[in-house]
């Protein structure tokens, strides 16, 4: 038995991001810094739509979302992804090695939770 991939490329966490997410976009910004903005500002909405965002910023390598006030983690649960207040200066490789690890176990929680599969019988 092999052991379960995660259903995202973990390998961008080899070069994590904390992006800074300015107050008001300025000029033309970053697609990603536009993103993360979105991302904020819809999960303080409580929005649904801020998971599906936060999934394309994390499988981009980015752990952290940086704001005037707070710092954001970017987290992975079983059902979709979330922004959680980060206690201390963020340390990208440790929240890489975070994101990692968790990737891996919701890879094998899902394994364990999925119908074995049975041959084809035609």
């Amino acid at each position: 038995m092999t052991t379960p991939e995660p259903a995202w490329d973990v390998s961008v966490l080899a070069r994590p991001i904390v992006l800074r997410v300015p107050v008001q976009l300025d000029g033309d910004p970053d697609p990603m810094i536009v993103v993360a903005a979105w991302a904020v500002e819809r999960h303080l909405a409580r929005a649904q739509a801020a998971s599906r965002l936060l999934a394309w910023l994390a499988h981009r390598g980015v752990v952290a979302l940086r704001t005037a006030g707070v710092v954001f983690e970017v987290r992975e649960l079983a059902d979709g992804w979330l922004l959680v207040h980060s206690g201390a200066e963020p340390e990208p490789r440790e929240l890489a090695a975070a994101a990692w690890i968790r990737a891996h176990r919701l890879a094998r929680d899902r394994a364990a939770t999925q119908p074995p599969s049975t041959p084809d019988s035609s």
